[in-house]
């Protein structure tokens, strides 16, 4: 499998940590008393250090998550050298959309005028472009699709409740704080040959409780293990909870496989909810020249594999030829490996 095009959009607004607490602060002062509003800005201060959270990018005023994913998909056509008709399949692979019925995808196939194109929806949380790139290159292997193009946009902060009304709110809030905005768009076809691409995916779906957007009938799916006073359309992520589990997995899984653990890569790339859990993750598997950029976007979701990788193409840092592992670690729980030689 060759990638013709990774390419990423940031929306304008670049957050701070500073500004984003005065933001918090703003709208839970209502609800606290003021030693625990201080109490409050010291904690999300000290986890904000503890997972390197540095800047995160958000829209603007009048500045839509269609306008940003556009943006991405036009650059990868651009990158790649293809006209809009070359794209026979179109996966949209992201949390953030516009619908639950039609398939966002639709929005971007007719927007970025993919008029050959099929196109669908996947979804598995941060896994999202990670399976994307699996089915893409399972299909151009069986000959059902040529030319793949993969995007995501990944803009949804609109469904963060900034306001704390209780300190234990942190429990299941403070991740939202790392959340950041971005677009991807990632052009795949067949190498021509075989290749030595390779990918394994592992779920335990009784943790699905650890990081969740339930919709308003959730309960109709539930075994009475959620909760009954869960906001819909509200994301809650029990990160320290999660982290805990995802960590034992994913190093459980990269150890149980041989066609990963095996592999040399010149180059890792990981999901970046948290640079130091990378690299804890990293430091127990002895995997070195980890590529980090959470401090850089924040936790971009499904989207961050694929900036990574783009930001590391535009430095000059991944070149073709290298030999790259990437690791992710999802809500799901879903966690999985992936290996390949980058060709463009």
């Amino acid at each position: 499998m060759r990638f013709l095009a990774i390419e990423h959009c940031l929306p304008s607004k670049a957050v701070t940590n500073e500004a984003q607490l005065e933001d918090v602060i703003l709208k839970s002062e209502a609800y606290l008393s003021a030693h625990d509003v201080r109490d409050l800005r010291s904690r999300l201060q000290k986890s904000l250090d503890l997972t390197r959270t540095r800047v995160r990018y958000l829209r603007g005023p009048n500045e839509t998550a269609r306008d940003v994913g556009i943006r991405a998909g036009q650059l990868a056509l651009h990158a790649s050298g293809l006209n809009p008709k070359d794209i026979d399949l179109l996966l949209y692979a992201g949390v953030a959309r516009g619908f639950l019925e039609p398939a966002t995808a639709t929005i971007f196939q007719d927007a970025l005028g993919l008029v050959n194109s099929s196109c669908f929806d996947l979804l598995d949380a941060c896994a999202s472009w990670l399976r994307a790139l699996d089915t893409a290159h399972a299909l151009i292997k069986m000959k059902k699709h040529e030319t793949v193009m993969i995007l995501n946009c990944e803009c949804n902060y609109e469904l963060a409740d900034l306001a704390f009304r209780h300190l234990e709110d942190i429990d299941f809030k403070f991740p939202m704080l790392t959340i950041g905005e971005a677009a991807t768009a990632t052009i795949v076809t067949s190498s021509g040959g075989e290749d030595s691409y390779y990918a394994t995916f592992k779920s335990w779906g009784q943790h699905r409780g650890l990081c969740q957007i339930p919709l308003p009938h959730y309960r109709q799916f539930e075994n009475g293990s959620a909760s009954n006073d869960l906001q819909s359309l509200t994301f809650y992520s029990y990160g320290e909870r999660l982290f805990k589990v995802v960590f034992r997995k994913i190093i459980e899984h990269y150890r149980s496989d041989q066609r990963i653990n095996l592999f040399e890569p010149d180059i890792v790339f990981s999901h970046s909810a948290s640079d130091a859990f990378s690299e804890r993750v990293a430091q127990a598997l002895d995997l070195r020249n980890v590529y980090l950029t959470h401090s850089l976007f924040g936790n971009t979701v499904a989207a961050s594999i694929p900036l990574g990788m783009s930001h590391a193409i535009k430095h000059e840092i991944l070149k073709p030829g290298m030999s790259v592992l990437i690791g992710c670690g999802s809500a799901g729980i879903t966690t999985a490996w992936c290996r390949f030689e980058y060709t463009n």
